[in-house]
């Protein structure tokens, strides 16, 4: 099975915030023509972890079904 990797980011927690630099740096890269294929991002989880886990699970199996 060929290895793949999820890079995620978080939506912004805090109101007075405009944007997450995590989630900026994702942006900017998935921009790049270089990206692999083995690359997939995920980005703008919600600040709940067990929401967010269901929903990275969900994309990890949709990602594997690939």
């Amino acid at each position: 099975m060929k290895k793949r990797i999820l890079l995620t980011s978080f939506d912004i927690c805090l109101k007075d915030r405009q944007s997450n630099s995590s989630d900026d740096l994702l942006l900017e890269v998935s921009k790049l023509d270089l990206i692999p294929d083995y690359l997939s991002f995920f980005r703008q989880l919600p600040v709940d972890m067990q929401l967010t886990s269901t929903q990275v699970m969900k994309k990890i199996n949709a990602i594997q079904s690939d």
